[in-house]
């Protein structure tokens, strides 16, 4: 078991792993990883049979581990089964090494809830795209294919690959989370570093000359992600992000891969996921911390 800085890690056989591992998706690559964080070493075992990407930053002089923003989950990866007792083995040896930390670990890993560990079930709501657009649009609930139907009777314009920079302009005014503008510029970068790789593509509606709804979805080999959107009021009220998730689910409808909707633990974003058709699936969250508690305050 080794700890890589970034600069030893073989990209190449880390990427070829990621490709063929059953917990496959677009935050452990190497590319991806190199846009989100600031920091991130490898923890590797028996040659790259098993990897677990470490994402860290340094406060106070200690380093720590952290969850990036648009990376869902990470944890250990492999082609193979990945044993409890080895996980325990790594977070253990991670725990030697930062002083806190917090990562999700993957839909294939199982953490066993021991301490020094804190282990937190979340929910990820997805939907396998293997069949046809039909079969998709009968799994519908009731209340979806209403909002739907009055999304349809608009006369707006559906577009395809719009500018990532009129995504970002439409979630920066009518974000609902106060942020600086460093993190528009951050966010731009991300999502345009995503789509000069042909991973990603905006959807969008147009009302009038106005862009009232628009989602980013990431592709990686086995999936789509919905990893961004953004409505004005005009766009909600006209239901427009049930039209976009709507129209990606036709095109793109038996075509095998597994649309991701990343998470969610919020009721009703949970109710939008399910009412597509989509299922939760579990992923854990771990968090330890070395810290006394008059330094609490850190994390």
């Amino acid at each position: 078991m080794k700890l890589l800085k970034r600069k030893e890690i073989d990209v190449q056989k880390w990427d070829e792993l990621i490709a063929h591992s059953p917990a496959e998706t677009i935050y452990p690559y190497s590319w991806y990883l190199d846009a989100v964080s600031e920091n991130w070493s490898a923890l590797v075992v028996d040659d790259y049979r098993f990897v677990m990407p470490v994402v860290w930053k340094k406060k106070a002089g200690m380093r720590y581990i952290y969850q990036p923003y648009y990376t869902q989950q990470l944890g250990v990866f492999s082609r193979e089964y990945v044993e409890p007792e080895l996980i325990r083995k790594m977070l253990t040896y991670l725990y030697r090494k930062f002083r806190f930390g917090c990562v999700n670990f993957n839909i294939k890993n199982l953490v066993g809830e021991e301490k020094p560990f804190t282990v937190d079930d979340k929910s990820n709501y997805v939907l396998p795209l293997n069949r046809a657009y039909e079969d998709h649009y009968a799994s519908y609930n009731s209340n979806t294919k209403r909002n739907l139907k009055k999304s349809l009777e608009q006369a707006d314009q559906l577009e395809r690959n719009l500018p990532v920079e009129m995504l970002i302009k439409l979630k920066r005014e009518n974000d609902v989370i106060k942020r600086s503008k460093e993190d528009y510029v951050w966010m731009n970068h991300l999502f345009e570093t995503i789509k000069e790789r042909d991973a990603g593509t905006v959807y969008g509606l147009r009302q009038d000359t106005e862009i009232s709804a628009a989602a980013f979805f990431a592709f990686s080999k086995t999936r789509a992600i919905y990893l961004l959107s953004a409505s004005s009021p005009e766009g909600k009220e006209r239901r427009g992000m049930f039209r976009i998730v709507d129209t990606f689910i036709r095109e793109h409808a038996g075509s095998e891969r597994i649309l991701d909707f990343e998470g969610s633990n919020i009721p009703s974003v949970a109710r939008f996921f399910g009412g597509f058709g989509a299922q939760p699936d579990i992923y854990q969250g771990v968090s330890f911390s070395r810290l006394p508690s008059t330094l609490t305050k850190l994390k």
